[in-house]
């Protein structure tokens, strides 16, 4: 028994001691804590949204931890600092933004501050005036993701989702215009300057503009624009033309558009088409011709009133212009001369009943038939003169010359040149007439009128003839009784009747020659 507890006891395994290890309640605090940090540091970034930092040449009006940031008037985001940028020469804002604002922050997102302003003929931000400045965001389209902006200066006339075309307006000068320029069509606002810089050579302006739909499907290939602004007063050779599209055009400018009218179809205009921008509507739609030529005169006497750019008619209808004139002293006669270099548009002019062989006429061949150029009066109004060409059958003969190969052309004297010339040469034929001698004729005439009139025979005749008139009346009296009676329907009766009607007429003449001569004497010798 002992042998078989001791052979049990041999075989059962000796047990080995190992210290357990085990993780203290002690570091679970510390751990969970690190995970709420963590947990909401993430939350609290996520909760604060992006911060971007805005450029701006100026902070006017702008203050750290009040200046918001609105989007379509919600507050989304604020101003937390503001410090220089390098060498002072603008500001950096740095602001905070909702997180729903992270996906919209892309390289085509603006900002801008939002001030109580004037422009282009409307007035905003008049409620910065009580609340102050803010700054405003617009998403943009999709674009690569940023955080650093540069702020714009003065605010989008338009937001990006507002449909319609831009186009680009190409002008020598601004004139009046500026961003938010009001765009006319039929005088209805359709549309604003959006931008404007200068070209590429600093030779001239191109101005961005934009047209709202519908409208911007009435600007077509076609299409003419002109400045409005202000009153467009034009004092000319065809008098005084007032025009203006609206009152705000008046006190702030303005362009309008239309369309010329042309057979075919019409096209509208593409994205981006550039369109030159004329001084006035008449401008734009006058017609445009490629060929010119250059021909010169001389003008006798004044030019005053006629300016570059008078009109140049034939027949009274517009054919060119005037480019050039100058005033010269020619030494070899002593004399002033007056050059007038105009530019003529040939194809105005339309040939009809053109033969195959028939050569149309020369300049040449029209001056010797007549064409000669007059100095006009284009208005009385504006005293301004123009250039007519007309044809004189009977002008005295003249040819064309050249200077320096430009083809001199003869003229005609003015209206009033020709009616001073006419008078002058009255007054010289008046001058030689012997006025001394016909005066002393006239004296002596009068003379015997007035010795006539206060003759006694004159007025011994006028005695005489009045005694024959009552006479002549008594014997008349004397006959109508005797005609009493008469047969009326007798032949006698009819005859002495018409004799006695002649001889009545003839008493009324006498008493009328005998009134005259009382009053006119003198019509004995001059007649009445």
């Amino acid at each position: 028994m002992s042998e078989e507890k001791q052979t049990l006891h041999e075989n059962i395994p000796a047990a080995v001691i190992k210290e357990k290890k085990s993780i203290s309640l002690i570091w679970l605090i510390p751990l969970i804590a690190l995970a709420m940090g963590v947990w909401l540091s993430v939350k609290a970034l996520n909760e604060k949204g992006p911060t971007v930092t805005i450029n701006f040449q100026s902070a006017d009006g702008l203050v750290a931890g009040k200046t918001k940031i609105k989007y379509k008037d919600v507050t989304i985001g604020l101003v937390e600092d503001i410090r220089f940028g390098k060498d002072l020469e603008n500001v950096i804002l740095t602001a905070s933004l909702d997180p729903e604002m992270r996906p919209y922050l892309t390289d085509n997102t603006r900002f801008w501050v939002v001030r109580a302003r004037l422009s282009g003929g409307k007035v905003s931000g008049l409620g910065t005036l009580l609340s102050g400045a803010y700054i405003s965001m617009t998403p943009g389209e999709p674009g690569k993701k940023v955080r650093k902006f540069i702020g714009m200066e003065e605010s989008p006339p338009l937001v990006i989702d507002v449909p319609g075309t831009r186009y680009v307006l190409t002008s020598p000068t601004l004139s009046s215009l500026d961003v938010g320029t009001s765009i006319f069509y039929r005088k209805l606002k359709v549309g604003e300057v959006i931008d404007y810089q200068l070209t590429e050579k600093g030779d001239g302006l191109e101005i961005e503009v934009f047209i709202k739909a519908p409208y911007d499907k009435h600007v077509l290939e076609n299409s003419r624009f002109w400045n409005v602004s202000g009153i467009d007063v034009e004092l000319g050779a065809d008098g005084v033309n007032i025009k203006t599209e609206s009152l705000s055009s008046i006190l702030l400018g303005g362009i309008a558009f239309g369309n010329t009218k042309s057979l075919g179809k019409k096209t509208a205009a593409i994205e981006g088409r550039e369109f030159q921008l004329f001084a006035t509507e008449t401008k734009a739609f006058e017609k445009s011709y490629s060929r010119k030529e250059h021909y010169m005169m001389y003008i006798e006497g004044s030019a005053r009133g006629l300016v570059v750019g008078s009109p140049v008619t034939f027949l009274g209808i517009h054919a060119g212009k005037v480019i050039d004139m100058q005033l010269e002293y020619d030494l070899s006669d002593d004399s002033f001369k007056i050059p007038v270099l105009i530019e003529l548009e040939p194809d105005r002019l339309t040939i009809i009943g053109q033969r195959e062989g028939k050569v149309l006429p020369t300049v040449e061949g029209l001056v010797s038939r007549g064409l000669r150029a007059q100095l006009r009066s284009g208005s009385l109004l504006t005293g301004q003169l123009l250039i007519d060409f007309e044809m004189y059958p009977d002008a005295d003969i003249a040819e064309v010359y050249y200077e320096d190969g430009v083809a001199v052309l003869p003229t005609v004297p003015t209206s009033m040149a020709a009616i001073k010339s006419s008078l002058q040469g009255l007054m010289n034929k008046i001058e030689s007439m012997p006025l001394e001698e016909i005066g002393n004729n006239l004296n002596g005439v009068l003379a015997g009128v007035n010795k006539l009139a206060n003759s006694g025979d004159l007025r011994e005749t006028l005695k005489n003839l009045n005694t024959a008139s009552a006479q002549l009346n008594k014997t008349l009296e004397t006959a109508e009784g005797v005609v009493g009676g008469f047969d009326e329907s007798s032949a006698a009766y009819q005859d002495i009747r018409k004799t006695m009607n002649e001889l009545s007429a003839a008493a009324r003449s006498l008493r009328l020659m005998m009134d005259y001569l009382e009053r006119h004497p003198d019509a004995l010798i001059k007649g009445k």
